[in-house]
């Protein structure tokens, strides 16, 4: 029997959101925003506004996409391995790499931070909690099997009440990394076990899509234009309904992203397919420290040096697919080279012990 090949709409979905994510550091990690000025409104700095707004809901919609399909799934030992793999494949071999080049000198200490990337990354940033959530998807989906739809939405209500609306519209932080996680993997199985009529309507998805997406123009311009009075711009302060993961925006649209890319029928295109497989690779490369994040946006990039620059919207727009592309290179190569042989090695070892206890 053929084996089903999948559907490209999801995985186009994957490209959009990283090279929305990448948009968004081209922004917060490059230091331009330090250029920004409270005395004038220029265009570049409106064009940067509105070009950096979504790091935060792709981070929601990956996770989406997590608890849609995982929650009718099951835990998969292999791919946990590939994922703890990959990312200290590229936390140590980043860094080695700029130490070797000098871009940042080398010290043990530092190594072993690389190292120990996954644990001291839980609950500070997206790699270790999302690699701490997938270790809990067999624990949460026992919890979804066991629950009723009332119970389900019931609990949503309750942790987005917590995390979402007390967070911005009561002006306090409310934010766990993996409390959030799981919250939002509640949603994406939500989505997928009680799917509501406009969520598989394309036409009523677009509409509410582009209203929600200009509330959230009008939302970063209301904010900005606030700083200006005040004289004072602080960079999370424009970005306030879309600057952390679970403020009400970021989540809004992460949702109707989701159900965007989910109603379009592309059917399979090889392509697509294996480029999306790089994103998670994409992301591991170019968010590497520090070191590797002022060598991209700084030293190569100089991406500071176009704030005043009449082509700095080209400059964004070529960066972020010149950081994509590379990056899916390396991790396509790696993928090839490296993951490839190494699990069949895997395989081959898991497969003579079975047979040895047969």
């Amino acid at each position: 029997m053929a084996i089903k090949k999948r559907d490209s709409n999801i995985e186009l979905f994957r490209i959009f959101l990283m090279l929305m994510i990448i948009s968004h550091h081209y922004v917060v990690n490059s230091g331009i925003t330090d250029l920004f000025r409270y005395d004038e409104i220029s265009a570049n700095t409106i064009f940067l506004e509105l070009w950096g707004w979504g790091g935060k809901c792709g981070i929601n919609c990956f996770i989406l996409i997590t608890g849609y399909f995982m929650c009718r799934q099951s835990f998969l030992w292999f791919k946990f391995l590939k994922l703890v793999l990959e990312v200290e494949f590229y936390s140590i071999g980043i860094y080695l790499v700029l130490s070797l080049c000098g871009v940042t000198n080398f010290n043990f200490i530092e190594l072993s931070k690389s190292v120990l990337i996954l644990p001291r990354d839980i609950g500070h940033g997206f790699t270790g909690s999302f690699i701490a959530l997938y270790l809990l998807i067999p624990y949460i989906n026992m919890c979804i099997n066991q629950m009723t739809k009332k119970q389900h939405s019931v609990l949503l209500i309750i942790l987005l009440i917590i995390f979402t609306l007390i967070p911005t519209f009561l002006v306090t932080h409310v934010y766990e990394y993996l409390g959030w996680y799981i919250t939002v993997y509640l949603i994406g199985s939500w989505i997928r076990l009680y799917p509501q009529e406009w969520m598989t309507n394309q036409k009523k998805v677009v509409v509410i899509l582009v209203i929600n997406y200009l509330l959230v123009v009008a939302s970063i311009l209301a904010m900005f234009y606030f700083g200006l009075q005040k004289h004072q711009i602080i960079q999370w302060d424009i970005y306030y309904f879309v600057s952390d993961s679970n403020k009400v925006f970021a989540v809004t649209m992460s949702v109707l992203l989701f159900c965007f890319f989910k109603n379009i029928n592309i059917g399979y295109n090889k392509s697509i397919n294996k480029i999306a497989a790089t994103v998670f690779g994409v992301f591991l490369i170019h968010t590497s420290g520090d070191a590797m994040r002022h060598f991209i946006w700084n030293d190569l990039l100089k991406t500071p040096e176009q704030y005043y620059s009449d082509t700095l919207f080209l400059h964004a727009i070529f960066s972020v697919l010149i950081i994509f592309s590379i990056g899916s290179l390396i991790d396509r190569i790696r993928t090839i080279f490296i993951e490839k042989p190494l699990f069949r090695i895997f395989n081959d070892i898991y497969i003579n012990a079975y047979k040895q206890n047969q």
